[in-house]
Order: structure tokens, then C-alpha cells, then sequence
């Protein structure tokens, strides 16, 4: 017997003789009750000025995994051990005021072996002020082989080894801290009310990273580590008919991530193409935005709703990239350099170095201003209007440096090259305006009609002067500053509408449809074309019976055109549909149930320009399929007074591509990018209330996921056993 069976049998009699002596006391303590007083149990424990309400659920989960390990721990990183399910405690005054406090209410799910967890609470003294806290815990794991791995056909020319087969070419397993704080003052004083509030996040933790650099491919492990503080304080308040609102914001951020490693193999093997013997990065970052935002709202005669907001940014950061490396057959990429003959490889690099500073700041202005007109009490007619102004700026230092040595004997050579002071500076200017009105008819109670228009305009302009710093530098010919300007303006309009329509009082129909053009702020091309239709329906022939459709369709295309004239082909199409149903029965208090159906459809075709084993394809199609079909059904049955059992099954199913398969040799050649799986979720979970501060629960859960070979060079196929065991304790629960 191993020990964490021996662990998992010692925590089950430890919950199991303390169910029993808390159901013996608890059994005195009813005995009490009934033969000394009559009055009924009340929800609520007393705590002098304060009444109580609490629960806390705690106990451990096993773990038994066949397969996949780090698909697994992609999905669903649960772990066995000790376990706080979750937890609440509220503190009410009796009487609706308290001395220091009046409320206070602490909640928590999912410490322990859970990969994300929270904690909330919530203080507050109803005249003086109201305190809202939560803190919460990520632990992100990524380690798979699907795209970043593609199944690539292995040879000996393409590559000497095979992809590996155990993490791909990238993963991560991070943890992050977020926190959230804000206290008000005066929560109820209509007057003024003033905010203040802090939010802090950490980040850290290793991931692996493709780099591609002198002639072959690495996987480097780098230590991500990041931090930001957010500090806010502002006041909310009211003057005459006008109600406003102030905040100033600061945040504040740096990343410190860095790699440092020893001898270091790249994915060829080949002994004649570059391999690290040192490496270190290190691209310390640094910024900060300062924000204001003022809002104020008003309403005019009961007629006219005026809400209007003004917003300011300023973000500044600036980094410096530092990187050293030595190797062997190494290719710095210099044009020019080194000289030949003799040839370039073999060699040493007793160094390489690369030094980057920039520097980037970007000021933004953001106002809206939207008026509602209630014509009559069927009629409502709004309008919004929004500006968008930003500029970023930009700057780029660049210095590098290496140091070749080749041959051996009287023809044993060195040779160094360095650039400095190659500076590049890139200004872009952004400028938007968009209005929409709507306007909104009801009929009635039950039908109603809306409908409306969006026009928007923008303007872009870049600019770039400089040195090209994508380039390791050149002798021949050496380097020279370039320049150039862009400026783009287009419009965009999209029409808008829907109804809702009760045939029945218990049947909804609701249905609205967008349709129009729309754009991509950075990216100069054309509009998208998009039709996005939505359309649901609500069946309730009963209290106790309900039946929900819904559809939504998107067709957004992406013209590889500007104006009628053709840049080059870069269209991109994608459709897609979402079909949900679900039905909810309780056919009495012992038994309700409730399930559903749905299904996603996609697919995306986008023009690529790609290299397969150095044969270039400009005219490449790469395509993404998705057919995923989502089953579920939950149960749950009080079979007896003091039990009640849990049951639900989950499955999804994608066929993803289906039989297709990618051609990237052919002309102009595919790649296709699907999931094709089938991932199913059986639980079970019994509860059973020993007394009226103590439930007991034993459930089991089980995972098997399994996926197409066509995902990557093997399927990642595992099955996981959780099977748990806890006590949940009530404090003040009613009888």
C-alpha cells in the first residue's frame, strides 16, 4: 500500500469519526431542544448584536491518470490532496447597524488541489463606508503538441530528428496573483462618495520558447516574471439634476523576464549547423499609464436622458533587450560579413551581442456622448457619439557585435563586426468618429421593435524613419536610412434590427440581425464585411418546465481589395454557427432535471504566403474546420430525507476536417488546423445530511479524452480518475 492510499484512508476516518461525534452531540442537542422548548429553528446562529450564517466545505481528492500527462494538466490540472471546496461566512447586524461594521460576508472556492482559486470579502458600515476585496490564484499549465508541433512529414533533409513528441515547441506553467480592493466612503451619502482602490498582479513562472537564430531552430527555457501595482482614487456625487463621476488612475509595470542556459542543441542535430555553448537574454521593461475619466448624466423633463464621458491616457514604457550567446557553425547573418573566402562554416562564435533601447509613449483621448428621447411611453429614440483620438511614438537604438573564429594552424583566422547607434523612430496617428442611432417601438408588454444605424470614419497615418533594425546590419552595401509616410482614411456603415414577439404567455421570441462593414484599427486594408444574425426562442407551457433555442450565425469576410484596386491577395472569410438548446424540468422538490444540446460550426479560409522545406507558396490557403457537438445532462434526485444524489454526463465530439488532408507541396497548397476529438465527463456525488450542521459527500468523477492522429505526430489521448470525499459544516442552517 503506497501512501498516498495510506494518506487518502486516514483523512476518510478522521471526516468519518468526526461526522460521528459531531451527529451524537448534535442528536443531545435536539434532544434539548425538543423536550425544553417548542419555538422553531431559525436560520442563523446568535453572536450577541450579530447573527451568523456560515458553511464550510473541506475534504480530499484522489487522482489516477492513464495516459497524457501534460494533455492533462493543459486541460484540467487538478491534483490530488487536501481540499477546500469552498466557503462562506456572513456576519449580519441584527438590527441594520452594527457598531464597526454592519455586514460582513467572506467567501472562497477552490484552494487547495484546484488550479484556480478565490477569496472575497465584503465590509460594510452603511453610513460610513463599504469595503470590497477579492484575491485570486492562477496556476496556468501548457504543454501540448497540436499547432505549434504540426504533423509534419519527417525526413532526413528537413530535419535530423523528429518533433518531439512530448511538449511541442512551446509550454508554459505560470502562476498569477491578482488582487482587487476598493473602499468607498459615504456608500449611501447622495451628495458625495469618495472611491479608492488597488489592484495588484504577479506573474511568474517557466515556459519554453521557439527562437529561430544562425541557421537552426532552438527551444530556449526562459523565466517569465512580470508585476504591475494599479492605484485609483476618485469621488462620485451629485449637483442639482446633474450626476457625476471622477476617477484617477495609476498604474504602474515592469517585467524582469530572463534566460540564462549552458550548452544548448537546436531541433537539428546535424553536427555542420549552429548549436549554443552559452546563451542569455535579458529585456528588462519598465512603463506606466496614468489615466483620468469624468462622466455626467442627467435627465431632462422625464423626456431626455444626456449621459456623456471623457477619458485621458498617457502610457509610457521603455526596455532594453541585452542578449549574449556563444556557439559553433554559427551564421550571423551580416551581409557581407564574414569575409571569404574562407567559408563562414565551420566556426566558433567567441561572441555575439545584441543591445535594443526603446522608448514608447502613446496619449489617447476618448469622449462619448449619448442622448436618449423618450417620445412617448412606446416610442424611445437614442443617439451615441464617440471620438477616438491616440498617437504612438516610438524609438528603437540598436547595437551588435560579433566575434568569428575559423581555420586551424597558419590559416586560423578572427574576424569581428559591430554596428551601433542604428536608431529607427516610427510615429502612428490614429483618429476615429462613430454614431449610431436606434431607435425602439413597444407594442406592448410582449412585442416590441428596435432598429438602427452606425456610421463610423477614421483616419490613420505612419510614418518611419531610420535604420531597418529587423536587420543584423550590413557591409555591402553598408546601412542606410530609409523613410517613408502612409495615410489611409475609409468608412464604415452597418444597419441594425430586431424584434421580440410573445405569440403565448409563455413563449419569447426574440430575433435582431447586424449587417454592414467594419474595421481593424492598426491594419490597413479593407473594411470587413460582416452579417451576423441571432435568434432565440423561450418555451415555459409551465412553472416548472422550460425549453430554450437559440441560433447565432456570423459571415465576416475580409476583401483583398482596397478601393477595387488589389494590394495582394490576403482575403480571409470566416463563417460560423451556434446552435444551443437546453431544457429545464423540476418535476418535484426530489427531482429536477436539466439538459441540452449544442453545436458549433466554423470554418475559416485565409490566403497565406508560406515556405515548405524552402519552396515558397504565395498563394497558400490555410484552413480551419470545426464541428463540435456539445451533449449534457444533469440530474438531481433526493431519493430519501436526508439524501440526495447528483448525476451528470457531459460529451463533446469535434470531427474537426473530417477526411481532408493538407497538401502544403502542392500549388498554390493547403494547411489545414482542425481539433478533431471526443472528450467525455461522467460524475456522480452523494450528500447526505447528518444533521443540521453537517453534510457528508462522496462523488467520483471521471475524464476520457481522445483525440484524431491527424492533431499532431501522436494522439494525446488520457483518462483520469477523481474520485473526493468532504464535510460540509453549517453554521445557523434551518432545520
Amino acid at each position: 500500500m503506497n501512501s498516498r492510499t495510506t494518506s487518502i484512508i486516514a483523512l476518510v476516518s478522521v471526516i468519518f469519526l468526526s461526522a460521528g461525534v459531531i451527529c451524537a452531540q448534535q442528536s443531545k442537542s435536539d434532544a434539548k431542544k425538543t423536550n425544553g422548548d417548542s419555538s422553531t429553528v431559525q436560520a442563523g446562529e446568535d453572536a450577541g448584536g450579530y447573527t451568523i450564517i456560515s458553511s464550510l466545505e473541506f475534504g480530499y481528492r484522489g487522482k489516477s491518470i492513464d495516459g497524457d500527462q501534460n494533455k492533462y494538466r493543459s486541460d484540467l490540472n487538478y491534483t490530488a490532496g487536501p481540499r477546500v471546496f469552498d466557503s462562506t461566512f456572513l456576519m449580519k447586524s441584527k438590527e441594520g447597524k452594527g457598531g464597526l461594521f454592519d455586514t460582513l460576508l467572506v467567501t472562497s472556492t477552490g484552494w487547495g488541489g484546484d488550479p484556480n482559486g478565490q477569496l472575497r470579502v465584503t465590509l460594510e458600515n452603511a453610513k460610513w463606508y463599504r469595503f470590497d476585496g477579492s484575491y485570486r490564484r492562477f496556476k496556468y499549465f501548457r504543454a501540448v503538441n497540436n499547432f505549434a508541433n504540426p504533423n509534419w512529414v519527417f525526413s532526413p533533409a528537413n530535419f535530423s530528428v523528429p518533433p518531439s513528441l512530448v511538449t511541442g515547441e512551446h509550454s508554459t506553467d505560470t502562476r498569477t496573483n491578482l488582487g482587487d480592493f476598493d473602499l468607498t466612503i459615504l456608500p449611501k451619502n447622495r451628495i458625495i462618495k469618495f472611491n479608492v482602490g488597488y489592484s495588484p498582479e504577479r506573474y511568474s513562472g517557466p515556459a519554453f520558447t521557439n527562437y529561430h537564430a544562425g541557421g537552426n531552430e532552438f527551444n530556449l527555457l526562459s523565466n517569465l516574471r512580470s508585476r504591475s501595482n494599479d492605484f485609483r482614487v476618485g469621488a462620485d456625487g451629485r449637483v442639482g439634476p446633474i450626476d457625476w463621476s471622477f476617477l484617477q488612475g495609476f498604474r504602474r509595470f515592469k517585467d524582469d523576464s530572463f534566460i540564462d542556459l549552458g550548452p544548448t542543441n537546436g531541433i537539428n542535430l546535424n553536427p555542420t549547423v549552429a548549436r549554443l555553448t552559452t546563451y542569455s537574454r535579458n529585456e528588462p521593461a519598465r512603463g506606466d499609464v496614468n489615466f483620468t475619466r469624468f462622466s455626467a448624466h442627467t435627465l431632462v423633463a422625464k423626456r431626455l436622458d444626456i449621459t456623456g464621458r471623457v477619458v485621458y491616457s498617457k502610457a509610457d514604457s521603455t526596455s532594453t533587450y541585452a542578449e549574449n550567446f556563444t556557439a559553433i557553425n554559427w551564421n550571423p547573418r551580416v551581409t557581407g560579413w564574414p569575409p571569404t573566402p574562407p567559408a563562414a562554416t565551420p566556426n566558433t562564435l567567441n561572441l555575439g551581442q545584441y543591445s535594443i533601447a526603446t522608448d514608447t509613449e502613446r496619449p489617447d483621448w476618448l469622449g462619448d456622448l449619448g442622448v436618449t428621447w423618450l417620445v412617448t411611453d412606446k416610442l424611445r429614440i437614442s443617439n451615441t457619439f464617440r471620438v477616438e483620438d491616440f498617437k504612438i511614438t516610438g524609438t528603437g537604438v540598436f547595437a551588435d557585435f560579433f566575434s568569428i573564429t575559423r581555420g586551424s594552424g597558419a590559416s586560423r583566422r578572427t574576424d569581428t563586426v559591430g554596428f551601433n547607434n542604428l536608431d529607427a523612430h516610427r510615429r502612428t496617428e490614429y483618429r476615429k468618429y462613430q454614431d449610431t442611432i436606434e431607435g425602439d417601438y413597444q407594442f406592448n408588454a410582449g412585442n416590441s421593435l428596435h432598429f438602427g444605424y452606425r456610421y463610423g470614419s477614421r483616419r490613420i497615418l505612419e510614418s518611419f524613419e531610420g535604420f531597418n533594425l529587423g536587420s543584423n546590419g550590413s557591409l555591402t552595401p553598408p546601412n542606410a536610412r530609409t523613410s517613408d509616410l502612409e495615410e489611409e482614411e475609409n468608412h464604415t456603415h452597418a444597419f441594425l434590427g430586431g424584434f421580440k414577439v410573445r405569440p403565448y404567455h409563455f413563449w419569447s421570441i426574440y430575433f435582431d440581425a447586424e449587417h454592414g462593414t467594419a474595421d481593424n484599427v492598426f491594419t490597413r486594408i479593407g473594411n470587413y464585411n460582416y452579417t451576423n444574425v441571432r435568434a432565440k426562442s423561450r418555451f415555459s407551457p409551465t412553472k416548472n418546465l422550460g425549453l430554450n433555442v437559440s441560433i447565432i450565425t456570423r459571415n465576416n469576410a475580409n476583401p483583398s481589395e482596397i478601393a477595387g484596386v488589389s494590394l495582394s491577395d490576403f482575403g480571409v472569410t470566416t463563417k460560423s454557427l451556434a446552435f444551443v438548446t437546453n431544457v429545464d424540468w423540476t418535476y418535484t422538490s426530489n427531482f429536477s432535471l436539466n439538459t441540452g444540446y449544442n453545436y458549433n460550426w466554423a470554418n475559416s479560409d485565409a490566403i497565406v504566403d508560406y515556405f515548405f522545406n524552402s519552396v515558397r507558396h504565395p498563394l497558400g490557403h490555410s484552413l480551419y474546420y470545426m464541428r463540435n457537438s456539445f451533449f449534457f445532462i444533469d440530474t438531481t434526485v433526493r431519493f430519501a430525507k436526508r439524501a440526495t444524489l447528483f448525476t451528470s454526463y457531459r460529451i463533446n465530439h469535434d470531427s474537426g476536417q473530417g477526411n481532408r488532408i493538407q497538401q502544403p507541396t502542392s500549388f498554390p497548397g493547403t494547411l489545414i488546423s482542425s481539433y478533431p476529438m471526443n472528450f467525455q465527463s461522467p460524475e456522480a456525488r452523494l450528500a447526505i445530511k447528518l444533521n443540521r450542521r453537517l453534510d457528508w459527500n462522496v462523488g467520483y468523477q471521471y475524464y476520457n479524452y481522445n483525440e484524431s492522429t491527424l492533431v499532431g505526430p501522436r494522439p494525446q489521448n488520457y483518462h483520469a480518475h477523481l474520485p473526493y470525499t468532504s464535510l460540509r459544516i453549517y453554521i445557523g442552517r434551518r432545520e
